[in-house]
């Protein structure tokens, strides 16, 4: 005998059914992927243009990007709680920015920034890529409701592109990475580590400029082959995003591939990401090469060696701990690397930039910025501001402590017109080329204005004032970066004359050259309470 449906029952199953069979792609014609058709072309018309002059002293190009590493855990900027001997060395060697910035406070696009040269927003690429979205309302609904999410907050507009068009995500072809056009000009490209700018076939970096590709696609990776591997201590955090990358491992977007197949890696991967750039130094070092080691430390899962982290055992807090010791495990690649250039006799025409993606991750509790407010995901100098190094004995002088604002779009501009090339006119660049004014033949700032969006929030920097703001939440707030750097003191009320002419520059530029919407939405929100007060950075 069949048993007797309520009605709340036979409702809920009704509404059930329903919810789950509502699409959540219905947006999918306004958040279909499109490219620009002008700039594709002109991207292959330019890169099929016969070479004019040749440079016969082409510099190696070598990027070391380190992962959520703060400005101040490096000890160039004075940190005392740990040493980085290493990347002070190049720093010492060449010059310290005072004032370096990145181009997003999270870490694909930032990366897309440093890589093309070109504000990521130009090309729609204004937030960090989606693996998944929510496919239906039964699965946004629980996910917005009924999953802890912690300080993850679900975005309230739930119309999501198909998946199909999330495999378009990431870089778009009409696009000229570094990698690309440094080949043109005879460059053997390179990249070990953490690529995070598209998943998908077309934009692997085997098929995206690169000759040699080893490391993992998306945007972690275990350290280790498995969670639980001897010789690496743990730490967990007991978060939403951390539970998801402790689950996910290796697996998917984090797997280790190289020249586009899974391999199982058995080296701590600081120590692999470092052994195969060092390889692929040494296997064209009669070539001008171009090397992308971007490091995946300290970004988290927290997995440190047992003997890096056995340094540490005055540190009582074990978070910061395992931390430091990843750090400093870094520091020691990246000053292995640099005595490779060394030992093969090509210090002195050889470009080394050093810097982080992004500002350090201060919702893990490990680091604080030092005296910059915020962290990484947000447009507050802690989120921005990072270290940033560089040196090329052949012309920049030893010991130069730079104070002028510069951005990490410079290094594809420096980079290709002091290897001979010439960049295409028929878009804009946001990078300068930094010699002239390490030199002092160009006098003057490289950068007068800074701009950063993603979605929701605005930024600027104009001279020694910086503004900030949430369209969508109504907070807006105005510092004096030369004299209050901490961000502590908010000008608005007092100079409302200048906030508003900086968000009318930031307006205008906005419609100058930024497309009308962004390639794709976001999924979250992230929560942050400073000094009392609530924000929402996208996340």
């Amino acid at each position: 005998m069949y048993r007797k449906i309520n009605h709340f029952t036979f409702y809920f199953i009704i509404c059930t059914v329903v919810l789950s069979c509502y699409p959540l792609s219905t947006g999918s014609i306004k958040w279909r992927i499109t490219w620009d058709k002008e700039k594709k072309k002109g991207k292959q018309e330019f890169m099929s243009k016969e070479i004019q002059t040749a440079n016969s002293d082409k510099p190696n190009i070598i990027i070391l990007l380190a992962d959520d590493l703060g400005k101040y855990e490096v000890s160039a900027y004075g940190a005392d709680h740990i040493h980085t001997p290493h990347m002070d060395q190049i720093g010492a060697d060449g010059v310290v920015f005072e004032e370096g910035y990145v181009t997003a406070p999270t870490c694909a696009p930032s990366r897309a920034g440093i890589m093309t040269g070109r504000l990521q927003n130009r090309y729609g690429f204004e937030t960090q890529l989606m693996e998944f979205y929510p496919t239906n309302m039964i699965e946004y609904l629980s996910g917005k409701y009924l999953t802890d999410t912690g300080d993850f907050v679900l975005t309230s507009k739930p119309v999501y592109p198909k998946e199909w068009q999330v495999h378009k995500q990431g870089v778009p072809p009409t696009e000229i990475n570094l990698a690309e056009i440094l080949k043109k000009y005879g460059y053997k490209t390179g990249i070990t580590g953490k690529w995070h700018l598209g998943s998908s076939k077309n934009h692997a970096p085997e098929n995206r400029g690169f000759d040699y590709q080893y490391g993992f696609h998306g945007a972690f990776s275990w350290f280790t082959p498995e969670e639980h591997w001897t010789g690496v201590i743990n730490h967990y955090h007991d978060s939403f995003s951390a539970r998801h990358q402790w689950k996910n491992g290796r697996k998917n977007e984090g797997a280790i591939t190289e020249n586009g197949t899974v391999i199982r890696e058995e080296e701590y991967l600081t120590f692999a990401i470092r052994d195969k750039a060092i390889d692929f130094i040494e296997e064209n070092k009669e070539d001008p090469f171009f090397l992308y080691c971007a490091f995946s430390a300290p970004h988290v899962p927290f997995q440190a060696p047992v003997d890096y982290y056995c340094q540490y055992s005055h540190i009582e807090d074990e978070n910061k701990r395992v931390y430091y010791a990843m750090i400093s495990a870094l520091d020691d690649a990246i000053g292995d690397i640099h005595q490779k250039i060394k030992d093969l006799g090509l210090e002195d025409n050889t470009i080394i930039y050093v810097l982080s993606d992004n500002g350090g991750a201060a919702y893990t509790g490990a680091t604080e910025n030092g005296p910059l407010k915020g962290g990484k995901l947000m447009q507050f100098e802690g989120g921005i501001n990072v270290p940033f190094m560089m040196k090329w004995p052949k012309k920049i002088p030893a010991g130069l402590r730079y104070k002028n604002p510069v951005s990490s779009t410079d290094i594809f501009t420096t980079s290709v017109l002091n290897a001979g090339g010439d960049l295409p006119s028929d878009r804009k660049y946001d990078g300068v080329d930094l010699i002239p004014f390490l030199t002092e033949i160009e006098k003057g700032e490289p950068h007068q204005q800074l701009f950063w969006r993603a979605d929701h929030v605005w930024a600027m920097r104009d001279g020694d004032y910086k503004f900030i703001l949430s369209i969508r939440d109504g907070w807006a707030e105005l510092y004096n970066l030369k004299t209050d750097k901490s961000e502590e003191i908010n000008l608005k009320e007092q100079m409302p004359d200048l906030f508003e002419t900086l968000k009318e520059k930031h307006e205008i530029w906005q419609k100058e050259n930024l497309p009308k919407k962004p390639m794709w939405p976001r999924i979250m929100d992230h929560k942050f309470v400073i000094d009392g007060k609530e924000y929402l950075f996208p996340a």
